[in-house]
């Protein structure tokens, strides 16, 4: 007959919780609702997994959030800031475009290999609907600033003569398209294969360059 001393299975039971500040315990909980949504969609997670996962009660997860909608938006939220380039300091180290282009697409596609931007991506794809407003918001501050830094560092090269004044300067959102291209193929398989990602790097760069690159003076 089993005893009061008997190990319990339960680790909630097993482990007392830890007494943590909002500062602390939120991010957690916004790390356990998004790989819960990442395995196993919005519709099918239910709070207490997420709770669980954050190592809180039921209660503890309502404490600071009212619900999955108020989780989904706080991590949108969280992702509201874009990449940003160090303009100066690639135009500064620049020799010429090549050099420019390469740390360009190495800053461009080392933000794509991170696996917490990978997973709120593809939250965006399957459930971005039930927040059509913070998707909004999280595009103009992300993508379409991207897009505001990017076209100052073409003008800039532009006027140093590093480049020509090609459509790449006028729609920069050209530039993302490889990298948005390779994120979807990203999110569509089961793991990122190293090989093929070095092959997408060297293939953006010399596009670039193609379209970037100062036509020979006319003798």
């Amino acid at each position: 007959m089993p005893t009061g001393n008997t190990p319990s299975n339960d680790t909630g039971a097993s482990h007392p919780r830890k007494r943590l500040t909002p500062a602390t315990r939120i991010p957690l909980i916004l790390d356990a609702a998004l790989a819960e949504f990442s395995a196993h969609g919005y519709s099918a997670t239910r709070v207490d997994d997420i709770a669980n996962r954050a190592g809180l009660s039921k209660g503890g997860f309502y404490a600071h959030f009212s619900g999955k909608d108020a989780v989904f938006e706080a991590l949108l939220r969280r992702s509201l800031t874009a990449p940003t380039l160090d303009v100066d300091a690639l135009l500064e180290s620049a020799t010429d475009i090549r050099s420019l282009v390469e740390q360009l697409v190495d800053q461009l596609h080392t933000h794509l290999g991170d696996a917490t931007l990978r997973a709120t991506a593809r939250l965006l794809l399957t459930e971005g609907h039930r927040l059509p407003d913070i998707v909004t918001l999280w595009r103009q501050n992300t993508v379409d600033n991207l897009h505001v830094q990017l076209g100052s560092l073409l003008r800039r090269c532009v006027e140093r003569g590093l480049c020509r004044d090609s459509t790449v300067v006028h729609h920069p959102w050209l530039i993302l398209s490889p990298v948005i291209h390779q994120l979807f193929q990203q999110l569509s398989s089961a793991a990122v294969v190293p090989i093929q990602s070095r092959e997408a790097r060297s293939t953006h760069v010399d596009m670039l360059c193609e379209l970037l690159t100062p036509h020979p003076q006319a003798a």
